[in-house]
């Protein structure tokens, strides 16, 4: 997959408010992705990101129980943003199965949860001397190289 960078600045600048658990500046981000061209290319990024993630710390495809811990620690770590566990669990089940959310999340709270998880699991899982970003930079280097 390859990367665009003006695509993956955005959705750099979107974590980083959400890893902040910045609320309105997560909103504001948000906003401007709304009315700038690379808003769809955006989402779809951090969906990917959060694709990648997800099979990187579970060295491979994670099973419906992995998802479903995943999702009740996401909800827990991050109520400021007020995600259920519910909704995490059917966004994440959805995302890793390649299923539409349509039915089962309102899109624009697969905006919000692409980038809320992708910052925490950016944010929980690197490794104890890199930071988000770092980690980040190694996920994206597997997505690219990934084709």
């Amino acid at each position: 997959m390859k990367i665009n960078s003006s695509t993956e600045a955005a959705m750099r600048a979107v974590i980083h408010a959400a890893v902040k658990r910045d609320f309105a500046k997560l909103d504001e981000r948000l906003r401007i992705l709304k009315d700038d061209d690379t808003a769809a290319a955006t989402v779809e990024l951090a969906l990917a990101l959060v694709g990648f993630l997800m099979v990187d710390i579970h060295k491979g495809r994670p099973s419906d129980d992995q998802i479903s811990a995943v999702a009740e620690q996401v909800a827990e770590a991050e109520s400021w943003a007020q995600p259920t566990q519910r909704e995490l669990a059917d966004f994440l089940m959805r995302l890793m199965r390649g299923e539409p959310f349509t039915v089962a999340v309102p899109s624009e709270n697969v905006i919000i949860l692409a980038f809320v998880v992708a910052a925490n699991l950016l944010s929980s899982c690197r490794r104890d001397d890199e930071k988000w970003w770092d980690y980040l930079d190694r996920v994206e280097a597997l997505m690219e190289a990934a084709g």
